[in-house]
């Protein structure tokens, strides 16, 4: 039984909490200050768990964007509302990516999208209208360096980004009504992402059948929805909106059990480069829910046809509108390094190998059946890698996004495709290769 070291008499149940108490207050105070003076010490994914005050006024502190950067449209199709937000005019989007060319700031155009000052927005038609997501939009490159900037060149056309991060294909297709149709396009290119398009056509559908919070409900990791509702309450009182070491530690336990409960996803892997380097490609062991919905897919709890419905629309938007609709096909970086490249969770390699051709093999069937233009990236850009070296990659390897080479690739295959289909004479520039 413990004793006092003075008296020696068996310590009382307050003297021996006491120091607890102590040594995890100066703890706490500790990892207040230290986080006030180094919010940048705060890992994005817990970050994204803080309080909504707390987590914006640290985000300004870091030069990230915020809710206050964005504007909200009206949603027409019934999917999540908070999905269809574009950036505020001329905002600088920031990203914390260490890794050599890799561009950390970008500012919008004055309708909140990534494009050259060239191809303002105010011109009264573009030959070509591009939508699409991350891999559309200049993440973490110039605007001048996306696909849909080098299509401009390569063609001598008028094109108009309508690229944003974090979307689905129902989403691109909100952004085409809001702003691309009124441009009278010949031509619209939907740029398909292998990686979290299939998610967020689930969303879409999960949003329509529960609501808006459906989302929230669906990724809250503890046993129950009461547990779930008492946590978030407890992190957005008033500790929450005044405490980075509060944050801190609530986030911590939210990412730690939602880890715990669907066991720790390994989504790197390494990529040996063509002058015998090798590369580890997702450093950060990013965008792990991929794997599980292309589990989800492979063992058919969930479906492609989940993207039928807006496939459907295009085609039908592109009869109404008199454009000629182009779905391109980006796959996911290891599917593009899939010869050189080998996971390390080996376990998971055959079933994000049968994810990509299951969705490779949907895209061609599908878009042949409603009469779109395909042409999927996966072969030219796998040829490509073959001769990448460290200088050269097609995907960076902290975000798996296109470099600049990468998106150099996609817009010459696109191009391709336009070519041979005789439409780039119409354009308002005509067939320009450079």
């Amino acid at each position: 039984r413990p004793v006092d070291a003075v008296t020696m008499k068996p310590a009382t149940p307050l003297a021996r909490i006491f120091p607890v108490v102590v040594s995890l207050t100066v703890f706490f105070l500790f990892l207040e200050v230290t986080l006030r003076i180094l919010p940048v010490a705060i890992p994005l994914s817990l970050l994204e768990q803080f309080e909504p005050e707390m987590r914006s006024h640290i985000a300004d502190r870091r030069k990230l964007t915020t809710r206050k950067d964005t504007v909200l449209l009206e949603r027409r199709d019934g999917g999540p509302p908070d999905r269809m937000w574009v950036y505020a005019p001329a905002t600088e989007v920031h990203q914390e990516f260490d890794e050599p060319h890799i561009v950390k700031t970008v500012t919008v155009d004055d309708e909140g999208f990534c494009n050259t000052p060239s191809d303002l927005y105010q011109t009264n038609a573009f030959d070509i209208v591009t939508i699409g997501d991350s891999f559309t939009f200049c993440w973490t490159v110039a605007p001048d360096e996306s696909w849909s900037a080098y299509l401009a060149r390569f063609t001598g056309s008028s094109v108009y980004n309508l690229g944003l991060p974090g979307r689905g294909l129902y989403e691109y297709l909100e952004l085409l009504r809001h702003y691309g149709l009124s441009k009278a396009p010949r031509i619209v290119v939907m740029n398909v992402y292998a990686g979290n398009d299939f998610r967020d056509a689930y969303l879409y559908f999960e949003s329509k059948a529960r609501g808006a919070d459906s989302v929230a409900r669906h990724a809250c990791p503890f046993g129950s929805e009461a547990t779930c509702r008492t946590f978030v309450r407890l992190r957005h009182g008033s500790l929450g909106r005044n405490s980075y070491a509060y944050n801190f530690l609530a986030a911590a336990i939210w990412t730690i059990t939602a880890s715990a409960n669907k066991s720790e996803i390994r989504f790197q892997y390494d990529v040996r480069l063509a002058d015998g380097s090798t590369l580890k490609m997702n450093s950060r062991n990013g965008d792990r829910d991929e794997v599980e919905f292309a589990q989800r897919l492979v063992d058919g709890r969930l479906s492609t046809e989940m993207f039928d419905a807006a496939l459907e629309e295009f085609a039908r938007l592109a009869d109404q509108h008199d454009f000629f609709p182009v779905v391109s096909y980006t796959p996911s970086a290891y599917t593009a390094y899939d010869s050189m490249a080998t996971f390390d969770d080996e376990g998971i390699a055959d079933t994000m190998s049968s994810y990509s051709d299951l969705l490779r093999a949907y895209f061609a069937r599908k878009t042949s059946a409603l009469d779109l233009a395909f042409v999927d990236l996966t072969p030219v850009l796998a040829e490509e890698a073959a001769t990448s070296v460290d200088d050269s990659l097609l995907y960076f390897r902290t975000n798996v996004h296109f470099t600049p080479r990468g998106h150099r690739v996609a817009a010459r295959e696109i191009q391709a495709l336009l070519n041979d289909r005789g439409l780039l004479a119409e354009t308002t520039g005509g067939y320009s290769p450079q």
